[in-house]
């Protein structure tokens, strides 16, 4: 667990999750005969925590069910004086195996051994370990990239980049720790994109006995300091409904599908060049960039280029990316007579164009993708000394945007100085730069 959230704290009452707001979430359908579904835990118990039930339910319907733990789970009491790492992971391994016992007596654990805590540093080989297993899946099932806690992120986006942009498999993501920090009223868990699967009264029963069998997480070691139990009452109420939600993404073959199919419907799905919604908001978009002139910008999601030909009267060069065949030929054939504009069909954050640039633009696109961590990170590595970043997203719930706009703002803005923001309901518009300097100071009007 990591040390950031603390679970002996007062966190969020259950019963604010079950005041109405996880009743009406549409439902899962539990894997059945024919499938494949593949479990991960970053540690012994997010198993049984965030999918026993689902394991008992698609066992109990045919299912070939296959866990594996990422972690043994050595650094659950760091300081503990009583048990060394090398006995908690003996114990915990133990542990989970005696759980899947519960939930699904044919099912036997697979653990890779990596080292619990650091599971970020390990990506690439969490990677390459966990994409050995997913052939011929047709779920997968990790903790929520959004938990806040490194490990559960880190498997999360291990996953999501094994996953082949040619295959319709199902990636679920269980929450665990959100419940406990998470604010029922905001947007910290993304309710236009949470699904529930019901679970039976006998499933029910067997997550509940799986539960017991992690003691070492719900008990105290000892009477020793440092040996305090890591899942108290108040954290385990959340996992004895009678239901598990899950976080469900669109696969990156599906969105570019999802995507081909509007520009069969429309040349122009959202009404970019004639709704004034639209209109107003690229003249607030364009009046909130800091500088008159850029040397060289970067526009992913471009669409039909209505904002491309004007960002170009702007920019010495402009690179406008879409990963919309039909889109792409629509803005190459409206710009085909401005020589500094190129425009290609790529998608982000995979690809990413070469060189820096003074202002990227992210519009409408940041919450289509899915690992925002590694947006960020592509967007910052390729910015300039003075580089600017403008991002502009819906802020209603959408079904088919995988984060709020709140999240993708909070990603991109990360470590930059923060120029402008403008806030309305329906979106949210903010410019940051890595100078600190408001556009009064460039210009000398101000010191």
């Amino acid at each position: 667990m990591t040390r950031s959230i603390d679970p002996t704290k007062p966190g969020t009452p259950e019963q604010e999750w079950l005041d109405g707001r996880l009743d009406h979430l549409p439902r899962l359908e539990v894997p059945g005969a024919g499938d494949r579904l593949l479990v991960v835990a970053a540690h012994p118990d997010d198993e049984s925590l965030g999918a026993g039930g689902l394991i008992a339910a698609a066992v109990a319907r045919g299912a070939d069910v296959r866990v594996i733990v990422a972690t043994d789970g050595e650094a659950s009491h760091p300081d503990s004086t009583t048990h060394t790492p090398a006995q908690l992971a003996i114990t915990r391994r133990a542990e989970v195996t005696a759980a899947l016992a519960e939930l699904a007596p044919s099912v036997s654990p697979t653990f890779l051994g990596f080292p619990d805590s650091d599971l970020a540093a390990q990506l690439t080989a969490l990677t390459t370990s966990l994409g050995a297993h997913l052939a011929d899946c047709t779920h997968v099932v990790t903790p929520w990239s959004g938990d806040r806690h490194p490990d559960h992120e880190a498997c999360a986006r291990a996953v999501t980049a094994a996953i082949s942009t040619d295959t319709d498999m199902r990636h679920w993501q269980y929450p665990i720790w959100t419940w406990h920090w998470g604010d029922p009223a905001s947007s910290d868990l993304p309710l236009s994109r949470l699904r529930r699967v019901d679970l039976r009264a006998d499933e029910v029963r067997a997550k509940r006995a799986a539960l017991s069998c992690h003691r070492s997480q719900h008990a105290p070691l000892s009477d020793a300091p440092g040996d305090e139990a890591i899942l108290p009452a108040q954290v385990l109420a959340y996992f004895e409904r009678d239901f598990e939600c899950f976080v469900v993404d669109t696969a990156p073959a599906a969105a570019e599908e999802y995507f081909n199919r509007l520009y069969e419907v429309s040349d122009d799905p959202w009404g970019l060049a004639e709704r004034f919604y639209e209109r107003r908001k690229r003249q607030l978009l364009l009046a909130s960039l800091p500088r008159p002139r850029f040397r060289r910008a970067f526009e992913p999601g471009c669409a039909t280029g209505v904002l491309t030909a004007e960002l170009a009267q702007r920019c010495d060069q402009l690179i406008a990316w879409d990963g919309a065949p039909s889109a792409v030929q629509q803005a190459r054939a409206g710009l085909a007579e401005r020589g500094t504009v190129q425009v290609e069909q790529r998608r982000i954050p995979q690809d990413w164009p070469e060189g820096s640039f003074d202002l990227v633009v992210i519009s409408e696109v940041g919450y289509y993708c899915i690992d925002l961590d590694e947006l960020a990170t592509r967007v910052h590595n390729s910015l300039a000394l003075d580089g600017v970043v403008l991002a502009c997203h819906w802020r209603r719930d959408a079904a088919d945007h995988p984060h709020s706009a709140e999240a993708v703002h909070a990603a991109l803005g990360a470590g930059l100085s923060r120029i402008a923001r403008h806030e309305e309901a329906d979106f949210l518009l903010e410019v940051w730069s890595g100078s600190d300097r408001s556009v009064a100071a460039e210009e000398g009007i101000v010191a």
